[in-house]
């Protein structure tokens, strides 16, 4: 049997696992935790608003006032500073359905719980007790917002899936593993469901570097020149991604002598570039995009003096571990912390391995080898990125890092699928048990975590 009609059906039997891991898991998610209990969501919404009720792109209004935990800075154009295509997205999607149904745009948070502050509660609010576990405590205008997010993390699965058939191509096992890591992953899976800017971020940058990788046309370039320009109009610290699709560019253009798929190249990515360069001049001519920029640069600019000491990235590296696997509301309930390492244990070992066989099967000019490289830049990227973050204000939150999702995943499947053995028979195994043993954690977590604490 030829071997791309058996991946074919590889993929159809066992590739709907990971999609239905994800989407159920989110659905709970969804279900466990009332509105406003993940990381700046109130304020996000108040930029949606914004979209929704004046047709503007959002600024800092109202302004925050008071410490960060307070009811003024919580409930406040806070985050409407970042690039706007998210909230138009998620602003006029209100719009419609409240066009539709007649549904309110404005959703009004419950009192601020005053345990709050003193830990005795991790609510952000004093939701009302919630009698049936099934039934959303919140509008649709809310719930679809939710379902939005979830269907761009689907993009990030499908961005994994690509990325791990182009660093393995005869193993659609190490790929389905490699899905299955992200569709389990309690971190990325809570964050899919809330109401933030992270997820179509993400989804668009990871898109643009399974693009980049998975294909050979050279007039790519010009769809991950429309995909990078929308990540970075998503969120300006996606930016990076231009630096990878550049060197993607560099690294084929050298690697091809033929004078006809030369031109194609410089004319896919003079092409992608002219996205770029419409999307600089767009923000340095319009002035609320450029106000938000110049406030973003002055925020972020200043460095924290306790980034000068050991203990600070200590305290940093421990925190990410911790919210990389499972930290949520206000990243102020966690799991234990033996779920924690064993997680980042399984991770590191199996991407290890992944990581090590792929080098050693790629031929040094292959495009399996290219892609080893562009991978390995993307995680510097991220990692860079992220330490930049932390330099400037200590927010050890691991969704800023989650544009490294797919390749770690994808180097982990890997890394699975040999430690399973050459036997598709022990790797679909594999599959069915890593499958079992995440929906068992996550249903743990959902029940015994999260329904306890939001009552």
């Amino acid at each position: 049997m030829p071997t791309s009609i058996q991946s074919r059906r590889s993929f159809r039997a066992f590739g709907v696992l990971p999609l239905a891991l994800y989407l159920l898991l989110s659905a709970l998610y969804l279900l466990a935790i009332p509105p406003g209990e993940s990381p700046d969501e109130p304020s996000h919404l108040q930029c949606i608003e914004q979209v929704a009720l004046l047709n503007r792109i959002p600024i800092v209004d109202p302004p925050p006032r008071g410490p960060w935990w307070s009811r003024e800075r919580v409930i406040s154009g806070l985050t409407c500073y970042h690039l706007p295509l998210y909230y138009f997205m998620a602003g006029y999607t209100q719009k419609l359905l409240a066009t539709v149904t007649g549904a309110p745009l404005h959703y009004e948070f419950p009192p601020t719980d005053a345990r709050f502050v003193s830990g005795a509660s991790v609510a952000m609010f004093a939701h009302a007790e919630k009698t049936n576990f099934l039934a959303p405590a919140e509008p649709f205008t809310l719930t679809a917002l939710r379902l939005e997010s979830i269907l761009l993390g689907l993009l990030v699965l499908w961005a994994t899936y690509r990325l791990t058939r182009r660093l393995a191509p005869t193993s659609v096992e190490a790929a389905i593993l490699a899905m299955v890591l992200v569709a389990g992953w309690p971190q990325f899976v809570f964050m899919s469901r809330a109401i933030n800017n992270d997820m179509l971020a993400v989804a668009l940058a990871v898109a643009a570097l399974a693009v980049l990788v998975g294909y050979d046309q050279p007039r790519r370039y010009i769809l991950i020149g429309a995909l990078s320009a929308a990540a970075i109009l998503a969120k300006l610290t996606m930016a990076f991604a231009v630096v990878v699709a550049a060197l993607g560019w560099v690294m084929e253009w050298r690697a091809t002598s033929e004078a006809g798929l030369r031109r194609r190249l410089w004319r896919g990515g003079l092409m992608g570039l002219a996205i770029l360069l419409a999307l600089l001049l767009c923000l340095a001519l319009h002035p609320t995009l450029r106000t938000n920029i110049l406030m973003t640069i002055r925020s972020t600019s200043a460095l924290n003096p306790a980034a000068q000491t050991i203990a600070y990235w200590q305290n940093v590296f421990t925190t990410t571990l911790q919210s990389g696997w499972g930290r949520f509301g206000w990243m102020n309930l966690a799991t234990p912390d033996i779920q924690v390492y064993a997680w980042w244990g399984l991770l590191g070992i199996s991407s290890l391995i992944g990581f090590i066989a792929v080098v050693r099967q790629a031929d040094s000019a292959s495009d399996q080898q290219r892609a080893v490289w562009l991978c390995a830049v993307w995680t510097v990227c991220v990692l860079g990125m992220y330490a930049r973050i932390q330099m400037n204000r200590f927010q050890p939150q691991f969704r800023y890092a989650f544009a490294v999702v797919p390749v770690l995943s994808a180097f982990a499947g890997i890394g699975l699928a040999r430690l399973a053995g050459r036997s598709v028979f022990r790797q679909r195994l594999l599959v069915l048990l890593l499958s079992a043993l995440l929906l068992t954690v996550n249903l743990w977590i959902v029940f015994a975590v999260l329904v306890p604490a939001y009552p």
